[in-house]
């Protein structure tokens, strides 16, 4: 029987779904194969990548230790027979069940539409065969009466280029979908090279500051300036006892907030001083990956990590105005784009705090005073109508803040978003004006302090060898 050829002027070689995994891998054989775009794939383009993956499986399945990169197919594959842990080391006896994986589909069996992209399948793939996050000793199951769900070869192709095109390491593997595919080929390219770098030495040859979030936020960066859209993290993990999947994503906002980010310098320095801050926190090199996820939100998340990042700073604030404006105008830019903040809303009642702060001879009780009670919805409430009632009687001028309290005092995450930025606008108020708190000593400036760009991937400018 011969090799079964689909001739369609509609039907690309290989096709881009909405599947996560096959999308992914679906990039690294374009890119690969040197390709602006999966449809500009053609057939001797998916044979060379082809012979390629079957060159690099079987080279380090030989080898007598298990390296790196086999620790990664062994994650996404470890029922596979090439990738299995049980598996013969001959190379001659390998290649034969690697290149099967690979082999055209026949012509003359039944076909059927491959389960990812529809083109016509004759090659039915079990469990075994496909990236999956599951443990190596569990039984590869099949829904009833089914022998395997058909994968035509250009999707076989594609789901083991995944390794290629998504973030890995040792145990799990992090793809991208976003609606701009010139941020998912970024995104691919990047982890390319990163893969060709661990098959040569390994995951110490990366920089370990790095993440997916990074290189995400880079390519986000990189394409700002084009149509809003949002970028959703698939990761998937086996480590042998129980895996797990996870979903993050961006809001669409994002590249706006980018945009103003990079070209607001007082924002750009509060993005600068919260990642040294972060870095301090974590312990890692440059804070790159920590404050990359600030701007992720996992599907079961309520609060936002960058404003929870921003408000652990705030509770010491350390006494350089500048640094605390720049959080403020920071938080500020963020709520403004992600949900639409109008925040001199809250004017009257961050002067109605700060004079009820300031009006004490020593300010710190107070101060300490509202910083606990600030998050809370009736707490604040409470203390508001007290600072009111104060001021009025001292002075008989309080601000007038009865347009703010119905959103002010609201349950939910909206109105901890809005209390946590008075929270922002109090704090940088009372460093600008010099008000005498306990503060943590001045931190002197880094040298790269500003230097024009937001690195939010370590490696960026890296040229790889």
């Amino acid at each position: 029987m011969g090799a079964l050829t689909v001739v369609s002027p509609t039907r690309p070689v290989l096709a881009l779904t909405t599947h996560p995994l096959q999308r992914c891998g679906a990039w690294a054989v374009a890119v690969l194969a040197g390709r602006a775009q999966p449809d500009d794939v053609t057939p001797d383009d998916l044979d060379a990548v082809a012979a390629t993956l079957v060159d690099d499986i079987i080279a380090v399945s030989v080898l007598p230790k298990n390296p790196d990169w086999w620790k990664v197919l062994f994650a996404l594959y470890p029922n596979a027979k090439p990738t299995h842990a049980k598996r013969g080391r001959d190379a001659a006896s390998l290649r034969p069940l690697v290149a099967a994986l690979f082999a055209p589909d026949t012509a003359g069996e039944q076909a059927h539409p491959c389960a990812f992209c529809a083109a016509p399948a004759t090659v039915l793939w079990a469990k075994a065969h496909l990236p999956l996050f599951d443990t190596p000793h569990a039984v590869n199951t099949l829904p009833p009466r089914t022998a395997g769900w058909p994968v035509c070869r250009s999707c076989r192709v594609a789901l083991w280029a995944l390794p290629y095109g998504a973030w890995v390491t040792a145990g799990s593997a992090t793809v991208l979908m976003c609606a701009n595919p010139a941020v998912e080929r970024r995104f691919v390219i990047r982890n390319v090279t990163r893969a060709r770098r661990i098959q040569q030495v390994g995951f110490t040859g990366v920089p370990a500051d790095a993440s997916a979030e990074a290189v995400t936020l880079a390519a986000l960066r990189a394409h700002s300036a084009d149509a809003p859209v949002d970028a959703v993290l698939w990761s998937f993990k086996n480590d042998n006892q129980e895996a797990w999947l996870r979903v993050s994503a961006t809001r669409q906002a994002i590249g706006r907030l980018l945009v103003r980010i990079e070209s607001t310098p007082a924002v750009r320095l509060g993005w600068h001083r919260l990642r040294r801050a972060l870095a301090r926190h974590d312990k890692n090199r440059g804070g790159y990956t920590a404050i990359a996820r600030t701007l992720f939100a996992d599907e079961h998340g309520s609060v936002d990590r960058l404003l929870r990042a921003l408000h652990h700073e705030f509770t010491e604030p350390p006494a350089d105005p500048v640094a605390v404006d720049g959080w403020r105008r920071l938080a500020r830019v963020y709520q403004e784009e992600m949900y639409g903040m109008d925040v001199e809303r809250l004017a009257p009642a961050r002067r109605l705090v700060v004079a009820w702060i300031t009006a004490e001879r020593n300010p710190r009780g107070r101060f300490n005073e509202y910083t606990r009670v600030a998050g809370n919805a009736f707490a604040l409430h409470k203390l508001l109508m007290e600072a009111t009632a104060r001021l009025y009687r001292d002075s008989g001028r309080p601000a007038d803040i009865t347009g703010i309290t119905p959103t002010l005092f609201s349950t939910g995450p909206e109105g901890w978003r809005w209390r946590a930025q008075l929270f922002f606008e109090v704090v940088a108020e009372l460093v600008r004006a010099d008000v005498s708190l306990s503060r943590k000593p001045d931190e002197g400036d880094d040298a790269d302090e500003d230097d024009g760009t937001i690195r939010f991937d370590p490696t960026e400018e890296e040229v790889y060898a």
